[in-house]
This record gives C-alpha cells, sequence and structure tokens, in this order.
C-alpha cells in the first residue's frame, strides 16, 4: 500500500492464525461488511504473551493468509510483524502504522476475550493515543458484559465514522463461529478432516502442516 494514499477508515486484525480459520474469515467479512471499514489489514504475529504451537513458522502463515485473501483487494495481508522473527506487542505496531500513516486512526479488531484483556497489554494504556477499537461480540453477548476500560469513549457503531481522534470504542454483536485453533490442530494431527472449518483453499495444507510433528 502506497504510504501516500488517502486511507480514512482502516481495520488491523492481528493474531497468530495458527492456523487461520473461518472464524478469522468471518470477523474479517464482519469488519467490511457489517462495520463498514474500507479495508482490513490482516497482520499474522509473533505473539507476546503465549507460545505458537511449533507447527507453522510466520512464513507458512503468512503464505496461508496470502493465499486466502489474494483476490480481495479491500483485504491485505502485511508481514510486519513475522519478518521480525520475535515477537512483537501491539503498540510497537501501532506506532509503526503512525509513522507510515500519520493522517490515519487505524481501528484495532478485537474479540471480546482480548478486549476483556486489554489493560494486561504490554505498555498500555499508550494504545489510547494510537488506535480506536472494534470489539466484535458473539451474538448473544451483551454489551453490559463488556468491561467498560477508562479512558476509552464508547461510541454507537452508527456513528463510528465520526470519530477521527483516537481513544474510542464501539461494540458489534456479530454471529462469529465458534472455532478453535487449538481443536483444529488437534483434529489435524489425528487426520480428521478440517472440512468447513478452514478456508477450503488452503485447508490441504493446513491438514498437512498440523499432522507432521515439527522437528524439535
Amino acid at each position: 500500500m502506497n504510504s501516500d494514499a488517502v486511507l480514512r477508515h482502516i481495520g488491523l486484525f492481528g493474531g497468530t492464525f495458527d492456523p487461520p480459520h473461518n472464524g478469522h474469515v468471518a470477523l474479517v467479512e464482519a469488519g467490511l461488511n457489517v462495520m463498514g471499514l474500507d479495508e482490513v489489514w490482516v497482520i499474522p504475529a509473533e505473539p507476546v504473551h503465549r507460545e505458537l504451537s511449533g507447527f507453522a513458522d510466520g512464513a507458512k502463515r503468512l503464505g496461508w493468509l496470502q493465499e486466502i485473501y489474494k483476490s480481495r483487494p479491500e483485504v491485505q495481508v502485511f508481514d510486519w510483524e513475522v519478518r521480525l522473527g520475535r515477537p512483537v506487542a501491539a503498540v510497537e505496531t501501532l506506532r509503526d502504522f503512525q509513522q507510515r500513516y500519520p493522517g490515519t486512526v487505524p481501528w484495532l479488531m478485537l474479540g471480546a476475550d482480548a478486549w476483556a484483556g486489554l489493560e494486561s497489554w504490554r505498555e498500555y494504556p499508550a494504545h489510547l493515543e494510537l488506535c480506536n477499537i472494534a470489539v466484535f461480540a458473539r451474538t448473544g453477548l451483551d454489551v453490559e458484559a463488556l468491561p467498560d476500560h477508562a479512558g476509552w469513549q464508547q461510541v454507537d457503531v452508527r456513528q463510528w465514522q465520526e470519530r477521527n481522534a483516537p481513544g474510542h470504542w464501539c461494540y458489534l454483536p456479530v454471529a462469529l463461529p465458534d472455532i478453535s485453533a487449538t481443536m483444529l490442530r488437534s483434529d489435524a494431527r489425528q487426520g480428521i478432516s478440517l472440512l468447513g472449518r478452514v478456508p477450503e483453499q488452503v485447508r490441504s495444507r493446513i491438514e498437512m502442516s498440523y499432522r507432521v510433528p515439527p522437528d524439535r
């Protein structure tokens, strides 16, 4: 993406994607079609708070995501974190984004569980000055059940486009598939098909990658 481009409504979706699955795809689609983001930028991570499975390195996970979204120009996949070959905190990526695109405030796309644990993130609350946050919670979870972190101003999903300064959050109740990456890895190791749970264009590669024990 050209750093001189006019970027107004960009969602940043980070995660380990170990492996990428249809729950991730549904969240991206919700960002585009329910929230109305112009683009979603998918950023596979080397996580700070936990270890990866060891079955799929950064290059492999990046490649899967690029294959999944190669025909979707409104979804970009970036190697900002995996290319560093080390754990990268979200705040570091947000600062990188701010330097590259100083006129754009990104919307960090989080599940309800990640939003609940926000205050444990490295260098929190620096994020207040770097982004807005879109919280995607499964249908049936009331917004009253979500924590209200000090300093963040909640806005109605119908008004989020009016907020061009950081420090806002909005809530989107969406019907996301209940898919566990841990269960996917376990099933793949046992030779159980992942049909219908991971994107079909990369399913065979994911099944094979998690079926074979990694070299130690």
